[in-house]
């Protein structure tokens, strides 16, 4: 059985496009191995701010008579709860997040 890659972009320079972020492409070359560099565009902090398409279904499920239960999941450190404040701020003002509506706690890990 014979393998192909696949490849959606003709070039390098093309995969990364980020005139705009400091250094650009060459200072993530260096720390990124050679053999990875296939994959440079996912390092690209300039796409990765960008918000991913809306499509116009969502999921939803509706459980009839079930109440989630309202108490933390587990607790935060004052450190902990800043990081995450912080983090979810940042990432509601570029519209990558969206506040949640559950009513049980922070449901983020940290490791």
């Amino acid at each position: 059985m014979d393998l192909f890659p696949l490849s959606f972009h003709a070039s390098l320079e093309e995969k990364w496009n980020d005139a705009e972020e400091p250094g650009g492409i060459e200072t993530v070359m260096k720390v990124v191995p050679p053999s990875d560099h296939q994959y440079l565009d996912v390092f690209s902090r300039v796409k990765a701010e960008k918000r991913c398409p809306h499509h116009t279904c969502a999921h939803h499920t509706k459980l009839e008579g079930y109440l989630p239960p309202i108490d933390v999941i587990y607790f935060l450190s004052n450190h902990e709860s800043e990081t995450l404040c912080a983090y979810i701020s940042e990432n509601i003002e570029k519209v990558l997040i969206r506040p949640s509506s559950s009513s049980t706690g922070k449901s983020v890990l940290f490791c």
